[in-house]
């Protein structure tokens, strides 16, 4: 599959690389819109002191549910549009203990600090998606952008 990488300032390109393999938990996300955001931007420029490089941009998605493995709630169903938390949280730190899992002091974000979703799929776990089949996956990427 192919993926957009920035892999350093000023410097893009496409790669191919493998298609996710699902595990237990997980579900395969085909990607379809993702806003290219300041963050991107920063990234793209050199400007962007958190990032680890060469990273996948991209962390405002617009997606449909491709594939679930097992232990994914029968909820999340394969046809289904989606976004995706782009967020990694530990539970445990003082952030997450009150109740603010976005400033996880190991928080690891899409784009960022691991590959975002500039590609044609990605895996992540259930608990990071947000489905509805009431709504198109390009609504999702106007919404969370």
């Amino acid at each position: 599959m192919k993926a957009i990488q920035i892999l350093g300032e000023k410097s893009v390109t496409v790669i191919e690389k493998e298609k996710p393999q699902l595990q237990t938990g997980e579900v395969l996300v085909k990607i379809n819109y993702v806003g290219f955001c300041g963050s991107d931007l920063s990234t793209f420029l050199g400007k962007n002191p958190m990032v680890k490089l060469p990273v996948i941009p991209g962390h405002e998605i617009g997606a449909v549910v491709e594939a679930v493995a097992p232990g994914v709630p029968e909820s999340i169903k394969p046809g289904t549009a989606c976004t995706v938390n782009p967020y990694t949280n530990c539970g445990y730190c003082p952030s997450c203990r009150n109740g603010r899992p976005n400033a996880c002091q190991f928080n690891q974000t899409f784009g960022v600090q691991r590959n975002g979703a500039m590609s044609d799929y990605i895996a992540v776990p259930w608990q990071k998606v947000i489905a509805d089949e009431a709504i198109s996956s390009r609504d999702f990427t106007v919404l969370f952008s």
